[in-house]
Parts: structure tokens; C-alpha cells; sequence
């Protein structure tokens, strides 16, 4: 258990040393000497800064001033806020009271039926003038689409939706403070899918599972391992590519034989011709290239095809819009939206807030999903 090295340790048992000093290190004491030129150094170097280069900009600033009209000058100009990373906070949601101008709203609307009805109207034409315009389902179900029925229920929230709030260094014109400032819901979810993009992390996963599977199959193959055919490799797809694009090139068998030269103009035939056959390969060398180029090419598209099918179907899964409160005082109304097209019945869960003030709908807190879709004519799939 000593703590001397082995060697010097065998020395030790053999008698070959006499004496072992041990010494320990310590760290040398702060002193205040070295505490009081450090503090005379930085006051001597900002005092020196402060009027070599802030008292200048200082007076600059004051003359640039005295050409500025009062009235911009009078002007109350809002102070620069710089958010700092990482002090983003979600505050508890408040709940409505009943002097609440929001809450005043409400009973409001709970007593105009009309309006309750002339809402949920809006919002199922809503639906069906965004089903029109979806690609897809015009192609699959038809481009007639009727609203035929539609259960939708008005709720009137109990609480206000919760806020956020983020600190940093707010700087004025004769000021620089540490404070916080409200900042929108939406901005707040588009910054954490910025900095955690979890769907394109499980994208690129995906993508990378399909290549080392693919992979590992081909060199199984290439070893005899796999008895199943490995699938082709890059080389052996642009080989293919290339004999196919040759393959189409070779003149057939049956075709015209050539028509025999006169043996007196044969010099003038050979002497003709040469200009022409050297254009003719020179044609054939940029084809050819051109070709390698195309085969290459399709064959790099054709070795990452699953993988990038996969990173794409991976991604539409995953991927969501940044979510968004809706604004204070909105009334919510969700439910279901049943829309009658020429080859299915389509069924749409909707979840939208109107805001009282805009008396409209709120887009960017509207959520709209297609629940189900039955077609009108369905035939066996294995036929027969």
C-alpha cells in the first residue's frame, strides 16, 4: 500500500535507498498585495477607456442631437429588450371572474342563441371549404363535397390560457436594467421545435436504420452468409444502367447490308470519310460520358431510395405544427364536421376559438383532423 512508485518501492526492500522524503504541495495564500494591484490595474485601464473612447462618442452623440427636430426628440421610444436563452417560464393560468370583462362576454353570448347557431355554422363551412381544397381528398372522394350533418359544442373556459414571460437586459436611454417582458405562445413552441427538432431527429434515425440494414444485407450476401439475394450495390447499378444504354445503341443483324465502293474512287471515298468517322466518335465519347454521368447519378438515387422513403414517411408521422393558445376571452367550440362526397362519407374533429373582440375564428389555435373516412363503394381486395 505505499505510495512511492514500483520501482523506487523495490529499491526500498532492498536497502538500495536509505532515506525517503516525502513532500507535500499546497496552493500559495492570496495576498492582499496582489488583490490591490489587481483592483488599481483595472480601475487605472477603465478609467483610461472611459476617457479615451466613451467620452468621445459621448460628445459626438451630443452635437449629432442638435440637429434633430424636438419633436422626434419629445417622442417616447420603447426600450431594447435582449432575451436571454434558457429563462423562458410559463406563469399559472388565471382564472375568470365574474367582474371579468371576458366573463361578461361570455354570458352574453350563452344568451344569443342565434349567434351560438350562426357559430357552429361558420365553423362546419369552415371545414368543408378546407376539405374542398385539400389535393387528396378531391382526387379520392370528389371535388363535390356537401356538409351533411355536423355536432359541434360551445364551451366556455374557467381559466385564462396560460402566458409566458422571459427575462434579459433591457437597455433605455439613460439606462441598463435586468427585467422580464410577455412573450407570444407561438413563438415560444417555434423556438423549442427549433432548438429540440424531435421529429427530425427520429427522421434521420429512421434513415439511418434502412442504411445499415441494407448494408449489412449486401455484405452478408457478398460473404455467403445470406442466401437470399443481397440487394444491388451502387457499382453493380450503374454497371446495369450502362449496359442497358449500350444495349440500345447496337445496330440489328437484319438491317441493309453496305453498298460496295467503285475500286477507282476508293482513295476519294477513304479521304471523305475520315472527317466524318472522327466526328462520328467523338459524338460517341460525349454520349458515352453523358451517359455515365445520367447512370451515375440514378444509381446514387437508387441505392438511397429506402432510406430517404423512409426519412420522408418518418417525417409526415411525426412532424406537427408549433402548437398556439388561443387569445384571452375566446370561446371554444369543438366537435365533429360529417362532409357527403360523391365516393365517401367523410368524418372531420375540429377544435376551434372565437374570439369575441374579432368575432371571428382563431387560425393559428384552430386544430382540424380527418377521424373517418367510408366509402360509398368498397370491393374485396384480393378480387374475384
Amino acid at each position: 500500500m505505499s505510495r512511492l512508485p514500483l520501482k523506487l518501492e523495490a529499491q526500498q526492500q532492498r536497502g538500495q535507498i536509505s532515506q525517503v522524503q516525502r513532500v507535500q504541495f499546497r496552493k500559495p495564500r492570496i495576498r492582499f498585495r496582489t488583490v490591490a494591484t489587481t483592483a488599481i490595474a483595472v480601475y487605472v485601464c477603465y478609467h483610461i477607456y472611459s476617457k479615451v473612447v466613451l467620452d468621445p462618442l459621448e460628445r459626438a452623440a451630443v452635437e449629432a442631437m442638435k440637429d434633430i427636430p424636438e419633436e422626434l426628440t419629445e417622442e417616447d421610444h420603447k426600450p431594447m429588450f435582449i432575451p436571454f436563452p434558457g429563462t423562458t417560464k410559463q406563469l399559472k393560468p388565471k382564472p375568470y371572474r365574474g367582474s371579468d370583462p371576458e366573463w361578461q362576454e361570455f354570458i352574453k353570448f350563452s344568451k344569443d342563441q342565434k349567434l351560438a347557431q350562426r357559430v357552429r355554422e361558420e365553423l362546419a363551412n369552415y371545414v368543408q371549404q378546407v376539405a374542398l381544397r385539400h389535393p387528396v381528398l378531391a382526387i379520392r372522394c370528389g371535388k363535390q363535397m356537401k356538409l351533411r350533418r355536423y355536432w359541434l359544442d360551445v364551451d366556455f373556459p374557467q381559466h385564462a390560457p396560460p402566458e409566458f414571460e422571459r427575462s434579459g437586459i433591457e437597455v433605455g436611454d439613460d439606462y441598463i436594467t435586468w427585467g422580464t417582458q410577455p412573450v407570444d405562445s407561438l413563438t415560444v413552441f417555434r423556438l423549442r421545435q427549433a432548438l429540440w427538432p424531435s421529429a427530425l431527429i427520429k427522421s434521420f434515425w429512421s434513415f439511418t436504420k434502412v442504411m445499415i440494414v441494407d448494408d449489412v444485407k449486401r455484405i452478408a450476401g457478398i460473404l455467403g452468409i445470406r442466401s437470399s439475394p443481397p440487394p444491388p450495390s451502387l457499382e453493380q447499378l450503374l454497371a446495369r444502367h450502362q449496359q442497358l444504354m449500350k444495349g440500345s445503341q447496337i445496330p440489328s443483324k437484319d438491317g441493309p447490308p453496305a453498298l460496295p465502293q467503285p475500286a477507282g474512287d476508293a482513295t476519294k471515298a477513304i479521304t471523305a470519310a475520315t472527317p466524318a468517322e472522327k466526328s462520328t466518335v467523338t459524338g460517341k465519347k460525349e454520349n458515352e460520358n453523358e451517359m455515365e454521368i445520367s447512370a451515375a447519378a440514378m444509381a446514387f438515387h437508387g441505392h438511397f431510395f429506402r432510406a430517404i422513403m423512409a426519412f420522408k414517411a418518418k417525417m409526415a408521422q411525426t412532424w406537427r405544427p408549433a402548437p398556439n393558445y388561443p387569445p384571452k376571452g375566446s370561446i371554444l367550440v369543438s366537435g365533429l364536421v360529417e362532409l357527403d362526397s360523391p365516393k365517401a362519407w367523410l368524418v372531420f374533429d375540429v377544435k376551434a376559438a372565437w374570439d369575441p373582440k374579432t368575432r371571428s375564428y382563431d387560425a393559428r389555435s384552430m386544430h382540424l383532423q380527418l377521424r373517418r373516412m367510408q366509402l360509398k363503394k368498397q370491393g374485396p381486395v384480393g378480387g374475384g
